[in-house]
């Protein structure tokens, strides 16, 4: 069995760092914030300097060190906002912070807001794509482009392949694509696999051929938290066009945080609740989302009460999210469960339209 990683006490971390953690700028207690792997920050002032101090050991033993211009400093003391449609991102300085000096608020027109704390190279990374965006130069090959629209749409169509996609390494993704693609609320620079080339040839073909590469593309995500940066990461561009998905109906952030908690909690308690309703804003903005596989644990299915399975919050919003046309719930091992009775009393309801939903059919 492992152990249980030890932790510095907190004079011994403040003593490492050179500083008190109580003292910074942190988000006020009633206000919902969260670190780019989407765990919420902390109310204990001993678990902040836990993070801070892994964040400081990170740095420490990064063979990839950055050094920061003066002039990217002078940027980072200043309030940037980069907006597409009705969708903003906003980057705001920290007055008095070490390593944790930004914050990062996500707006989109549907309502939906996240607010996230960086660290001032987090921060960079992000402003660099933001002002990417600004080059407007047209790069195109005037050949293909003469052809009508409609021609060129069929043959992206035919020339894209089908494939999936799904994150590899998710402290690479957090730190790589999470963090720099939030700054292109279009969903434009986000990065594609080099093997999809017709998104590389030039800015209008990638602008047109982009919501053909979301279509054909089946995407697999182990975690709800994973699919909340992803559908952020993508834009609108990605959200707009996204027609497969296979999602895990559990979250990392979540479980540590009930599990700090409640060591001893219940089966019922390990379905998701803290991004579930920003998971599901966000697939409701998926407009051509048609097929949705699930995975949850056998036992949730299996051995939790049907009136407490039907009244988590969690549940609750995944059946507000409303016709989709193939729904499938599988357990951990990728097995069909919807043959159970909770199973597929949630699949009908994700495949119901709101229409029936309201006439009770």
């Amino acid at each position: 069995m492992a152990k249980a990683r030890a932790f510095p006490t907190l004079q011994e971390i403040e003593k490492k760092l050179g500083y008190k953690v109580d003292s910074l700028d942190y988000p006020s207690k009633n206000t919902d914030c969260f670190y780019l792997d989407l765990r919420q920050i902390p109310e204990s002032v001993y678990w902040r300097s836990v993070r801070e101090f892994e964040e400081y050991e990170r740095r420490a033993h990064c063979k990839d060190k950055k050094i920061t211009s003066e002039r990217a400093l002078l940027e980072l003391g200043l309030v940037h906002t980069a907006g597409y449609d009705d969708d903003t991102v906003s980057f705001t300085p920290k007055t008095n912070a070490y390593l944790y000096n930004y914050t990062v608020d996500i707006h989109l027109g549907c309502g939906f807001h996240l607010a996230l704390l960086v660290t001032n190279e987090e921060a960079l990374d992000t402003l660099s794509v933001a002002q990417l965006r600004q080059n407007t130069s047209d790069d195109s090959t005037p050949s293909l482009f003469r052809l009508p629209r409609e021609i060129r749409d069929k043959i992206y169509d035919f020339a894209l392949a089908k494939g999936n996609w799904q994150i590899e390494d998710v402290d690479d993704f957090n730190r790589c694509n999470f963090v720099r693609s939030i700054g292109d609320p279009s969903g434009f620079y986000f990065p594609w696999s080099s093997k999809v080339a017709a998104l590389g040839v030039s800015r209008q073909m990638r602008q047109e051929a982009l919501p053909f590469a979301y279509r054909r593309t089946l995407f697999h995500l182990d975690d709800m938290d994973d699919l909340v940066k992803l559908l952020l990461a993508v834009g609108k561009v990605g959200r707009d066009n996204i027609e497969m998905v296979e999602l895990a109906w559990e979250s990392r952030a979540d479980s540590e945080l009930k599990w700090d908690e409640n060591p001893n909690m219940d089966d019922s308690s390990l379905l998701p609740t803290l991004h579930a309703a920003r998971c599901i804003q966000l697939l409701k903005q998926c407009k051509r989302l048609h097929s949705l596989r699930l995975y949850l644990e056998r036992d949730l299915i299996t051995d939790v009460s049907p009136d407490e399975f039907k009244a988590h919050p969690g549940i609750q919003e995944l059946c507000s999210l409303q016709g989709i046309k193939t729904v499938q719930i599988c357990d951990s091992g990728h097995e069909p469960v919807d043959g159970h009775g909770l199973a597929k009393w949630l699949r009908e309801k994700m495949e119901s339209s709101t229409e029936e939903e309201e006439s009770g059919t």
